[in-house]
């Protein structure tokens, strides 16, 4: 299963906030990400097979998913290609190594370069979580764009919320790794997606807190988009 960071843009409408998985797209990735991973690994499991095949078969779905998005699109996706390759780097590892807890730890791979890869976006001009999030509502984003052009605090708050994203990835990353190493192997694949939701839901409460500050919320989330933006 890929990590929460990994899949939180994958939604569609952020009037569940930003990056809750609403649209069918959304919903097919959890069934690739969480249920397929699931069945395949306790499943095979039941059959008697060693926690590092059955960790492997339920790499799998993920990463051909991943691959095929990165295909389809015909474009460079920094977090995207961060996920595969990390996906990609750490079944390898695991297989050269024999040791299954090197692939319980391979979301952590993905936390980490996407963590980088967000706090490295506050070094220029727009931070990742605006690009993405701008991406997903195609609808709003010329209003998103003259929010960033005509107000300070509606930029400060993408900013802020930039840190946050990515302070979380780093202490998600660190919470995989530690589960991961103590817990016995057969409980942490159920535990995964339990952290990926709590992952996402606790990051909406900077993300809409920063935003209402800021008095923009309601102009980029709400049902009904105003007709003008207040100067």
């Amino acid at each position: 299963m890929r990590t929460a960071v990994g899949s939180m843009w994958s939604g569609g409408r952020a009037g569940d906030a930003v990056g809750m998985p609403t649209t069918r797209k959304g919903r097919w990735l959890l069934v690739v990400d969480i249920a397929i991973p699931l069945a395949l690994y306790y499943g095979l499991k039941a059959l008697g097979v060693g926690d590092l095949i059955a960790l492997l078969a339920g790499v799998i779905p993920g990463l051909i998913s991943s691959a095929v998005s990165l295909v389809r699109e015909r474009r460079t996706d920094l977090v995207g290609m961060a996920v595969v390759v990390s996906m990609v780097a750490s079944t390898v590892v695991a297989v050269i190594g024999g040791d299954a807890r090197l692939l319980l730890v391979r979301n952590a791979w993905i936390s980490l370069p996407f963590a980088g890869i967000t706090l490295w976006s506050l070094r220029h001009p727009k931070p990742l979580t605006y690009i993405v999030t701008r991406a997903m509502f195609t609808r709003r984003a010329a209003l998103m764009d003259e929010l960033w052009e005509t107000n300070a605090r509606f930029r400060d708050a993408w900013k802020w919320i930039t840190v946050c994203w990515g302070i979380a990835s780093i202490v998600d990353a660190v919470v995989r790794v530690v589960l991961s190493y103590t817990l016995p192997i057969s409980v942490v694949p159920a535990l995964d997606p339990v952290i990926t939701i709590a992952t996402i839901v606790v990051l909406q409460v900077p993300t809409i807190v920063l935003l209402r500050r800021s008095g923009t919320y309601h102009l980029v989330f709400a049902p009904r988009r105003p007709t003008a933006v207040p100067s």
